[in-house]
């Protein structure tokens, strides 16, 4: 029998205000329905109904989106609001648009430790702050992974839509937490996290205080690693307090990156800001043949005999015990 339902009614702006609180909304969601014992159940639930092996985690991630594009009926809001369902709502109601989807396919795939993020997009390139569509993306050996359960394409299909913006989920780190970004024992949630900053400091905008900001301030902190640079520092607190506006910023992104790497907080490839410089072959130069000069006659070296030495007896005595 279903619960009673837990409903609040917001008053959310017009146009892009209201598209930014919509979406921390999404976020805050997911990552409560992440903690939701029932969610989590019934991924792996779904995982044993579909015999998916052990440590098979792409199959992981397969399963539990084929099964939200097999069983969730795409349904409208109602007119003129804008309804968000929590992901188990989701799972007793079987139906909803394109962010309740992308809401209990997040939480399910977060529950069994697979990170997630959002992709917000637009048709309007003449907009760049609209957009009408929100899917996810899924973290899989250091690669994002399209997953819109609203469009009968397989996993990994995305549309060409002219405007598109990443939303990382916020990752809040403990101050016990004490994890290598490096190595077998990664916490996914935080090795995606600096990858994603690089990201979007080399061209996206920043508001005023926004968290990921302080959880790499606190990172960095824990690991002793923000007082060897002063310019980091000066950098982090004008991010924090300023923001920033949304432009390129390669000189930035690239400096950031190369320290990060030199304190091995980056597996390598894992993220690259500036593309690697490729050679035409229009402007490679050709290869010049080199003059060989002809070898003289080699005269044959004539070895002496070796002789054979004699040792003397103190030498070849066994040493006494």
């Amino acid at each position: 029998m279903p619960t009673q339902a837990n409903i609040q009614i917001r008053k959310i702006p017009s146009g892009y205000p209201g598209t930014l609180q919509t979406v921390e909304q999404v976020c805050e969601l997911i990552k409560t329905g992440a903690k939701d014992f029932t969610v989590r159940q019934s991924a792996i639930d779904i995982l044993l109904q579909r015999a998916v092996k052990p440590k098979d985690y792409l199959a992981e991630i397969k399963a539990l989106f084929e099964w939200v594009q097999q069983n969730i009926r795409y349904t409208k809001d109602t007119f003129r609001v804008e309804v968000l369902h929590s992901a188990r709502r989701m799972l007793q109601l079987r139906a909803g648009d394109c962010d309740d989807m992308t809401i209990l396919l997040g939480a399910m795939l977060e529950a069994i430790g697979h990170p997630v993020r959002l992709v917000l997009s637009g048709a309007n390139p003449a907009r760049p702050d609209q957009f009408s569509h929100i899917y996810l993306e899924v973290l899989y050996r250091g690669q994002w992974i399209p997953l819109d359960a609203t469009m009968p394409h397989a996993m990994g299909w995305s549309s060409q839509a002219a405007v598109k913006k990443i939303v990382p989920l916020p990752r809040a780190v403990a101050a016990t937490d004490s994890v290598t970004l490096h190595g077998l024992d990664a916490n996914p949630d935080v090795s995606s996290l600096i990858p994603d900053l690089l990201r979007a400091i080399s061209h996206e905008a920043f508001k005023p205080n926004d968290p990921r900001i302080k959880t790499l301030w606190h990172m960095l902190k824990r690991r002793q690693l923000l007082q060897k640079s002063a310019w980091l520092q000066a950098v982090l607190r004008r991010i924090w307090r300023q923001g920033l506006a949304a432009k390129p910023r390669p000189h930035l992104a690239n400096r950031l990156e190369r320290l990060l790497r030199d304190w091995r907080l980056l597996v390598p490839d894992t993220v690259s800001t500036t593309p690697k410089p490729v050679m035409a072959p229009a402007t490679m130069q050709a290869l010049r043949p080199v003059a060989l000069k002809p070898v003289g006659s080699v005269r044959p070296v004539k070895m002496q005999a070796m002789r054979a030495v004699e040792l003397p007896p103190a030498v070849l005595r066994r040493p006494r015990k």
